[in-house]
């Protein structure tokens, strides 16, 4: 059987947790073997006790940290970066929903107008083109595209 000394030493070293109670235990052990004074068991066991957890907590970081490093080295996103991704996702899923969205109900300002009016004169523009250009297909003046199709019926 270990000395008292000898299982304080391992408790130290211990990354498990050690309870009051086997705190207790081995500091009466050290008590009874000469190794402290019988008044000072709860101070040693209280000792044992913070001492233990300490080291624990102590390990747990490096540990911790080791694997985050390593994670690092593969490449693997943190749960940090993940959730800032998430975040953009959203903020650009919203932003095209707003985007995508008829503009019914909101005010035109002076560049929607602006726009607006662009749009109607150019598809003006090109409905009148088209139209002068299927016109001329029926008169048989028209562009190459009508005559390969059979615009030119006229002849």
């Amino acid at each position: 059987m270990a000395s008292g000394r000898e299982q304080y030493l391992q408790a130290l070293a211990s990354v498990t947790e050690m309870t009051r109670t086997q705190a207790e235990r081995v500091a009466r052990l050290l008590a009874k073997q000469g190794e402290v004074q019988s008044g000072q068991v709860s101070r040693v066991a209280e000792d044992l006790v913070r001492r233990t957890q300490k080291n624990r907590e102590t390990v747990s970081r490096l540990i911790q940290r080791e694997v985050k490093r390593q994670l690092g080295l593969l490449g693997m996103a943190t749960r940090d970066e993940v959730a800032r991704l998430q975040q953009r996702v959203r903020a650009l899923e919203q932003a095209a929903e707003r985007s995508s969205q008829p503009s019914r109900g909101r005010p035109r300002t002076a560049s929607t107008a602006a726009g607006s009016s662009t749009r109607a004169r150019t598809a003006g523009a090109s409905s009148r083109s088209s139209a002068a250009s299927t016109g001329a297909a029926r008169r048989g003046r028209g562009s190459s595209a009508a005559k390969r199709t059979g615009g030119d019926s006229a002849k």
